[in-house]
């Protein structure tokens, strides 16, 4: 009997292909063989090493010792900044599983801790790398430390460890030239315009300089931070250390200051009548800085110690919110007219363009009609020389002499002593000033664009568009001491030897003046200078309130009108300058003095120089205490001053 066969049934066919999908079968097993070994391959001999430090860091931590910030002193060694022993309260990022209920433990358990503030730390941590720890609470109290202690085994991933904490031991002396200290900011470490930006080596945690020197030399004053190397549990526990590198601090740097005479100098800014103003004093002979005070001021420790409690928070939004501004450094920030003593600046212009001489400098004083406007002066002396019209501030005489000069040889001159230019102090955010030039009003006033004989007469005496910082005015006065040399202003002394952040190696260095200049000034120039600022304090002059008996202080007031009369308010009355320098032949003092609107120079800021002048001129002279007048006695003390208004 015959098989059946089904239509279309052909076992050959059949055959073929079951062999043909047998043999799919055997590639596609080779295949998938060739990807696994390739992967095997890759994983044990071309990412080994990248999997074996995984894998040892599922067993070991790195922990970063913080190091300690560099020291400030004053010019002789005596404590401005220092950094005292704390702790932080720091968590692994690795071991944390559940941030959310990490931070309700910690709001709950640690103090001052609030919870939107922590999820900002937490989201802001993301960018950071993957193992780094996070800090959640700097400054942590003996409690917070024991709780932290008394759950190590709980918790593991929360730990205490120390970091020094940045310390002032003089509160509010001079602290806008020192400045302050705070956690770099997640915007400065995105922008790559930032010298604290992530390529540069910084990392969220790190402390660096948020003003003033600190700021300025953050590179010097910042150490190389340590490390510990720890073996840990799977829960992240550490069960001991393998190794420690440890941190090696910053460099101390020494400053110009001189802890006496800023002492004295912020006692003379205590009562000034609306709270506001600026004294800076320096050696004439070098641009070294011994006292730097902006008032009113602050206390750099609220930053470092308080920033994160509710009381620092409040503290430091007050300052913010003071209109008074306490944390604007009038010094190098705030602009004004400098008002008569500018007149040393038109007198130089004069001599040396030769529009008057030694011999023949008589001008006529009084006031003056210009057009439609009649421009008043205080001093009627008919037709002084100009030693007389320095020392007796002739307001007529200057503005004669400046329409005599004309603008292009008057802006030659404010360009010659670099006047719209920063001194380039080592302070950061030095403000430009506003010059008195043509070009200056054509920008400001673009509807009256056109420079008239009043703003030459205004000009020549220090109002018009003239606006300088106290710091600019201080180059000045130095140069005008010592016959035109012209010296950076500066606070760095030197730095002792050390390390810096990144481990290079560094050896001492000093302050070296890159950028000092000279302004021509004869002999006869300079000295019918002297002549006329030695006689505004020691003859008829405006300036008698800085009288130092043997001391020969020479010196010049100015009276800065902010507004019209008519418009006088609280705040736009008149400020009022004194600049000086001391003995006149061989100078080795200076001060600038702003009292913000007070009224006359020579009766609310010469009286402070000459305490100032006063103090020190004793005390280099091994004069005994006793004979110091009760103004500059408590001044030594640190205490507010009584100033004599005269």
């Amino acid at each position: 009997m015959k098989p059946i066969k089904e239509p279309g049934f052909d076992p050959i066919e059949d055959l073929r292909q079951a062999g043909t999908r047998l043999e799919i079968l055997r590639y596609l097993a080779l295949v998938i063989f060739v990807i696994l070994a390739g992967r095997l391959w890759y994983l044990q001999v071309m990412n080994k090493q990248v999997y074996a430090e995984r894998a040892e860091m599922n067993r070991t931590r790195v922990l970063t010792i913080p190091a300690r910030r560099g020291n400030v002193f004053d010019r002789k060694g005596r404590l401005l900044a220092s950094s005292q022993p704390s702790y932080n309260i720091v968590i692994s990022r690795k071991d944390v599983k559940n941030f959310d209920e990490i931070s309700n433990l910690l709001i709950e358990n640690i103090s001052d801790i609030e919870r939107d503030w922590l999820s900002k730390r937490f989201e802001a941590a993301i960018y950071e790398p993957k193992y780094e720890s996070i800090v959640v609470k700097e400054l942590a109290s003996k409690e917070d430390v024991q709780w932290v202690e008394a759950h190590q085994y709980e918790y593991p991933m929360i730990r205490a460890e120390e970091a020094p904490r940045r310390f002032y031991p003089n509160g509010q002396l001079a602290a806008h030239a020192l400045g302050y200290v705070g956690e770099v900011s997640r915007t400065e470490l995105n922008d790559k315009s930032s010298p604290f930006n992530r390529e540069a080596g910084f990392k969220l945690g790190d402390i660096i300089g948020k003003a003033g020197i600190e700021r300025t030399y953050n590179e010097i004053l910042m150490g190389k931070d340590g490390e510990r190397r720890v073996i840990v549990d799977s829960r992240g526990r550490i069960q001991k250390e393998i190794d420690r590198i440890p941190p090696e601090p910053g460099r101390d740097v020494y400053l110009t200051l001189d802890l006496d005479i800023q002492k004295i100098a912020e006692a003379q800014a205590y009562d000034m009548p609306e709270n506001r103003g600026v004294i800076v004093v320096s050696d004439p002979t070098n641009g070294e800085i011994f006292a730097l005070v902006s008032h009113p001021s602050y206390d750099p420790n609220v930053f470092s110690l308080k920033a994160k409690t509710d009381e620092g928070k409040t503290e430091i939004r007050d300052l913010y919110e003071n209109p008074d501004k306490p944390l604007y450094n009038r010094v190098i920030q705030g602009t004004y007219p400098p008002g008569s003593t500018w007149k040393l600046l038109t007198t130089v212009a004069g001599l040396n363009e030769g529009v008057i001489t030694p011999e023949n400098s008589r001008i006529q004083d009084g006031g003056i009609q210009l057009g439609n406007y009649f421009m008043k002066s205080l001093s009627h002396l008919g037709a002084p020389d100009v030693v007389t019209a320095i020392s007796r501030s002739a307001d007529g005489y200057y503005y004669r002499l400046g329409l005599k000069l004309g603008p292009e040889r008057f802006e030659k001159w404010v360009r010659t002593f670099r006047f719209g230019e920063r001194t380039g102090i080592d302070l950061p955010r030095e403000k430009i000033g506003i010059l008195p030039t043509r070009a200056a009003k054509a920008m400001i006033y673009p509807r009256t664009p056109k420079w008239t004989e009043y703003d030459m007469a205004a000009s020549a005496f220090g109002q018009g568009t003239n606006a300088l910082t106290p710091i600019q005015l201080l180059r000045y006065v130095n140069g005008l001491a010592v016959g035109g040399q012209m010296y950076t202003p500066h606070l760095f002394l030197r730095a002792v030897a050390g390390t810096d952040r990144m481990g290079k190696k560094h050896s001492a260095v000093k302050f070296v003046d890159n950028n000092k200049f000279t302004v021509a000034m004869s002999r006869d120039t300079h000295e019918i200078v002297l002549k006329g600022m030695w006689g505004a304090v020691n003859g008829a002059g405006t300036a008698g309130a800085a009288h130092v008996e043997g001391f020969d202080v020479c010196g010049k007031t100015g009276t800065a009108q902010n507004v019209s009369t008519d418009k006088v308010g609280k705040n736009t009355k008149d400020h009022a300058w004194f600049m000086g320098f001391a003995p006149r032949d061989k100078p080795e003092i200076s001060a600038v003095i702003l009292t913000e609107n007070a009224g006359f120079g020579g009766k609310q800021s010469a009286p402070r120089a000459g305490a100032i002048f006063t103090d020190y001129y004793r005390r280099t002279r091994g004069l005994k205490d006793e004979v110091l007048s009760e103004t500059v006695a408590r001044g030594r003390a640190g205490e507010p001053a009584k100033v004599v208004r005269n």
